[in-house]
């Protein structure tokens, strides 16, 4: 009986959730798999919770839609553990494998989040700030989810970034640099590959997806309490975060009115202090700070 490996992936939107699943399924493509990949994030807005789905087979693909019953989990994004709505951990079990970009341990994360499963840890964030000088994820998480997964060998891997890569438009010099930092986090990682789920794996398990019909109420607004939004933390969308050096500063409140999330307040002598709850790190502070006394620190070691 045909096996498929099921391969979710969590991230927010702007860090390459769709074009990381792509590659990955390019490159076990290009290496003789049948594969099918989509992408399910709606409207949704930078910053916010998106999952892909991926799935490669020695033969045809018979199912759609989500995938319940993952065989591996590759989450760009670790602060989407403690999102509940994400449902990163959603039909995990022990033979599952867990490919987390973070700073953290594999032991650190599953004492943390309680994970059931295989768990491997790799600091794609800081591979890709190092060697691109941007957090640019698509490529180099691609390279450590085909390593850990072994859905692909590194040949093939290459033609993928290159193809997808070159199908955006990112220019010959940009995706060689993309290369690199591929290269180290597929030399890096370990290549744990998949352990056998029983049926849950095969192309005829369960019935197609198909989409409810949804009473017409689901469709309208139905926000019935006031000022929740400030209930609604940000602080796990960062990778760098804004740190203000007093010292340095002129007080001129530039900061205080350009924030673009209302996140700088100004304490009692006209100084700013950064509400960290609510800081998405888009650094907007640091950039326009006329005497540079904002500067930004990586989030995970701040």
């Amino acid at each position: 009986m045909p096996t498929v490996r099921h391969i979710r992936f969590h991230g927010r939107g702007g860090e390459g959730v769709k074009l990381a699943s792509r590659i990955v399924s390019r490159a076990a493509f290009c290496g003789g798999s049948v594969v099918q990949d989509s992408p399910l994030y709606g409207a949704e807005r930078r910053g916010a919770p998106v999952v892909a789905f991926t799935r490669v087979s020695d033969q045809p693909i018979l199912e759609r839609g989500s995938i319940d019953s993952p065989d591996a989990v590759v989450v760009i994004d670790a602060s989407l553990l403690a999102h509940p709505g994400a449902a990163v951990l959603h039909g995990l079990d022990p033979h599952s494998l867990l490919v987390v970009n973070s700073v953290h341990t594999a032991d650190d994360l599953r004492a943390q989040h309680a994970i059931v499963g295989r768990v491997v840890t790799l600091d794609v964030s800081g591979i890709a700030l190092e060697l691109l000088g941007q957090h640019v994820l698509s490529a180099v998480v691609a390279g450590f989810a085909i390593k850990a997964t072994g859905v692909a060998a590194w040949d093939v891997l290459v033609e993928a970034v290159r193809l997808e890569l070159g199908e955006i438009g990112l220019p010959a010099a940009l995706i060689e640099r993309n290369l690199e930092a591929t290269r180290r986090a597929f030399d890096t990682a370990p290549a744990l590959g998949f352990l056998d789920r029983g049926v849950a794996g095969t192309a005829t398990g369960g019935p197609p997806f198909t989409l409810p019909r949804l009473p017409a109420r689901w469709a309208s607004p139905s926000i019935e309490v006031a000022a929740t939004s400030a209930l609604r933390t940000t602080e796990g969308w960062r990778i760098l975060r804004p740190e203000i050096r007093l010292e340095h500063c002129t007080r001129c409140c530039i900061c205080f009115v350009l924030c673009p999330e209302g996140a700088i307040e100004l304490d009692a002598q006209s100084y700013p202090v950064v509400d960290y709850a609510h800081c998405k790190g888009c650094l907007v502070c640091v950039t326009e700070c006329p005497p540079k006394a904002v500067t930004a620190l990586r989030e995970a070691a701040a």
